[in-house]
């Protein structure tokens, strides 16, 4: 890694990229994407972290599949899918399976899996069949936490998105800040966190608008190895 002050041009940049510009960040390749993995000092991103914190997670990659057999498809290739629509669980693996509605999944692969990666390998399993289709992932991803993430659910979204509303399994798909975004609550390395997904076209300005608003709470933006602990 090295210190940059300015964002670095590379092929594949992170969908939240033009939000960062001019920042003094630290820049680092995550699955072939280049991504800004600290802002600040640990001090200042630890006590982010816990009142309001942000951080990019688009780096970590993506699987998507929909049809009347995409269920018995992903289960042929030795996935457990959630058993009702807007549901989720987490494989042997690691990795996150999303049931968003009946038939289309979403899979993320845990992070730090370079060399066995789920999404990977059910991209080379696919193949394209009647009642069954690939569903391009490219979504800008990000990772909330912290004691006011309450008062920025109540600023941004009409309906209740606090813990205890999600329920332990829940995937919701809803109007956050104007963007139809997907979202859930995951305890993940013993902590409280929100994750949520949203078309890579409205990246910088979901960034700007959560990180905005975290400021005001004294929180904002921190790498993403805060989070998983395999990028510090």
């Amino acid at each position: 890694m090295k210190l940059n002050s300015e964002m670095q041009t590379e092929k594949l940049m992170t969908p939240i990229a033009h939000a960062l510009h001019g920042q003094d960040l630290l820049w680092d390749d995550i699955n072939g994407m280049r991504q800004a993995t600290r802002f600040a000092t640990d001090e200042i991103e630890l006590a982010r972290k816990a009142v309001l914190g942000l951080a990019d997670a688009s780096a970590l990659r993506k699987f998507g599949v929909k049809g009347a057999n995409a269920a018995q498809w992903l289960q042929q290739q030795g996935l457990v899918i959630p058993e009702a629509a807007n549901r989720w669980v987490v494989s042997a693996a690691g990795c996150l399976i999303l049931r968003l509605g009946n038939t289309e999944f979403l899979i993320e692969d845990a992070a730090g899996t370079a060399t066995e990666s789920v999404c990977e390998r059910l991209s080379l399993a696919f193949s394209a069949q009647p009642g069954l289709y690939l569903v391009p992932h490219v979504e800008a991803a990000f990772v909330l936490s912290g004691t006011a993430v309450a008062q920025l659910f109540s600023e941004v979204c009409s309906i209740d998105l606090t813990r205890v509303a999600l329920g332990g399994k829940d995937v919701v798909m809803t109007q956050f800040a104007g963007v139809s975004v997907v979202l859930m609550h995951q305890d993940l390395e013993e902590e409280s966190l929100f994750r949520l997904w949203c078309d890579s076209s409205y990246g910088p300005y979901m960034w700007d608008v959560i990180a905005g608003i975290a400021h005001e709470h004294s929180g904002g933006p921190v790498g993403i190895g805060r989070y998983f602990s395999a990028y510090k």
